[in-house]
This record gives structure tokens, C-alpha cells and sequence, in this order.
């Protein structure tokens, strides 16, 4: 699929501007649209079917989720190199697919090589975390060019179209994704010839994944549906990687919802989060869980523990950061965002 021409500015002038959340037109359509997919997702679970195309085996799990470490013949490919200070940069985004001038300004600063915070120089990650609400309001082919595509592929122009090599790009769906069956969003991210988005590229095969950054710590990225529920393959999926993971692993989770915040009105968003963790720390001997990402909350704010050691973070902005050692249960919110990285001391 390849990328949009650079329109003319009055072309750029009639793209979508930032949704109206206010609109009861718009209310009215969410309204059907949740309803229409909440019943046929009980119905016809894209990831049941995802999974039942991708019969593989847990040695080809684990593989593919070690496809970017040192050593693993994909020079061609990406490869995670440690900086000089032994870490990998991650950056982190959610809630991302709104009005254009919004998605277009954070793609741009994650395109940029180097950011500049409180005179700290930040590289650009070389991963790339969607954390759920690629698009808004509703998932349609049209929605995604003009509020996803687009604005990525201008805001990082792909440096040879030809080639595969260029930093990786990882996504799990939110509620808006699902609106249509999840059926866009895995036409781009789940797709066997790798997306180009500008100069990132896709590599997963399903709407959830898990990564290897270093060799102590992981990434996974959870699918919930639209019902908070983990499908049986993912929990078989999790299982495998958690069993190939070395003992003593750090793994950092991302969850479509801050569950953590949700536990008085909807307590099976944490419910999903803590199932999944709980498969790691049963099927992965002293794996610690320092961090939970996730959007939704449409605002960054981070929970830490009153240890000052856990991080908990919904966040719709971007994040260029890693992580180093933190742990035990959240307890309270700090609303500064702090800069660390991982796989350097302690990781």
C-alpha cells in the first residue's frame, strides 16, 4: 500500500479536524456502532480466526518474538543495539488517531532522531508501542488513511520503500479499533508484506504481541475486545513466551485501559490485566513486572508506588523513554513524567 502524495494546503484543509465529542449526531452513531460490535464480537472473534490462519508452534512464538535481538541473523531486518550506556529506547504512544494537525505534530516529534527534554538529549526509539485508539471516532479505510497513514508517512518519510530495514512498529487495538470488527486495523498491522508507515515497519501477526528488548527484558502488548476478555490463543500465545523467558525476567505490559483506575465501575478491565500477569509470574520462574502501560485516559499521568519504586501509566502522549528496575503495587499518582532507561544497571 503505498504512501499519499503530499496534498496541496487546500487539499490539507478539508482533512478531519478533532472529533466532537459533544456532537449528539456523533453520540447517536458511537451509540449503534458499540452496540452492532459488541453483539457480533461475541459472535466472530477476529483473534480466534487470526490465530487459527497462524498455526504455529511455541518454538515459532518465542522466535519471533527474539526476531530484533542481536544475533539472530536480521541485519536486513532491525536489530536493537544498546546505546552506550547499555540501554534501548522504546517510544511509547496511545490514543493517538484524532483531528490530522494533533496525530501529524506527535508523529513528527517521534520522527525526530533526537528530542531535546530539560537539556537531555533523547533518541528515537527504536520500537515503536501503539497502545490502543489508533483512530477515532470510528475505524473505517478512509479514517485510517487520513488520521494514521497520512499523517506517519509525512511526518517520517519512508527513506527507501524498497527495503524492509527500519525500526519496527507494534500495535494492540482499542475500543474504537474494534468498532468495525477489528477488520482495518488488521489489514495494516497484521498484514504478511509489512506495512510501511513512512518509515517504521509492521512485523506482528496477531492484534497482540511480545517482544524481546534486551536480554532481561520483555514487552507484551494485550488485546481485550471490546468485553475484557483474554481468548483462549492469547493465553496459549502468553503462556509459550512466558516459558521461553529467561528466569528472573523484567517484562513491561501494555493494556488497551488503565484498569487500575476503572476498578469501581468496571472491574474486569483489571481483571484482564492481572490474568495476564498472572500467566507470566506462573509460567516464568522470578519474572518481575515493573511496569503497566496503557491510553484510554486521553491525559498523561503516571501512579507510582508509595515504595517510589512501581510505575503505572495511562497516558495518550508520547513517551520517549526505557525503564529501569521498579516494583511492587501502585498506590498513588504523581502527575510529573520522570526519564529513565532500561537494560543498563539493574535491568
Amino acid at each position: 500500500m503505498a504512501a499519499t502524495r503530499p496534498p496541496s494546503l487546500d487539499e490539507l484543509s478539508r482533512y478531519p479536524t478533532m472529533t466532537g465529542w459533544f456532537d449528539p449526531r456523533l453520540l447517536a452513531k458511537l451509540l449503534l456502532q458499540v452496540i452492532v460490535s459488541d453483539l457480533f464480537g461475541q459472535y466472530a472473534d477476529r483473534r480466534l480466526i487470526l490465530a487459527a490462519l497462524d498455526p504455529v508452534g511455541a518454538d515459532e512464538l518465542a522466535t519471533r518474538a527474539r526476531k530484533f535481538m542481536p544475533g539472530q541473523d536480521n541485519a536486513e531486518v532491525w536489530t536493537f543495539t544498546p546505546d552506550e550506556s547499555g540501554a534501548v529506547w522504546v517510544d511509547f504512544i496511545a490514543d493517538l488517531g484524532d483531528g490530522f494537525d494533533a496525530t501529524f505534530a506527535i508523529a513528527s516529534l517521534l520522527a525526530m532522531e533526537t528530542l531535546t527534554v530539560d537539556g537531555m538529549k533523547l533518541p528515537r526509539g527504536q520500537l515503536l508501542v501503539m497502545g490502543g485508539d489508533e483512530i477515532y471516532p470510528t475505524a473505517s479505510r478512509e479514517a485510517y488513511r487520513k488520521k494514521l497513514r497520512d499523517p506517519y508517512d509525512w511526518a517520517f518519510p519512508d527513506p527507501d520503500p524498497r527495503l524492509l530495514k527500519g525500526p519496527p512498529v507494534y500495535a494492540i487495538p482499542g475500543n474504537h479499533d474494534w468498532y468495525d470488527g477489528l477488520v482495518q486495523f488488521l489489514a495494516l498491522f497484521s498484514r504478511r508484506e509489512h506495512l510501511h508507515l513512512g518509515g517504521w515497519r509492521t512485523h506482528q501477526r496477531r492484534s497482540y504481541f511480545a517482544l524481546q528488548l534486551t536480554p532481561t527484558w520483555w514487552i507484551w502488548g494485550i488485546d481485550a475486545q471490546l468485553d475484557d476478555d483474554i481468548d483462549q490463543p492469547q493465553k496459549d500465545y502468553f503462556v509459550a513466551i512466558a516459558k521461553s523467558m529467561p528466569e528472573g525476567s523484567n517484562l513491561i505490559l501494555c493494556a488497551p485501559e488503565p484498569g487500575w483506575q476503572y476498578t469501581l465501575k468496571q472491574g474486569k478491565s483489571l481483571s484482564v490485566t492481572d490474568y495476564v500477569a498472572w500467566l507470566a509470574v506462573e509460567h516464568c520462574k522470578g519474572v518481575q513486572i515493573p511496569l503497566v502501560l496503557s491510553g484510554d485516559t486521553h491525559h498523561y499521568s503516571r501512579y507510582v508506588g508509595d515504595d517510589g519504586m512501581t510505575s503505572s501509566s495511562p497516558r495518550a502522549a508520547a513517551a520517549r523513554s526505557c525503564i529501569r528496575r521498579i516494583r511492587s503495587p501502585t498506590r498513588w499518582i504523581s502527575i510529573v513524567p520522570t526519564m529513565t532507561s532500561c537494560g543498563s544497571a539493574g535491568g
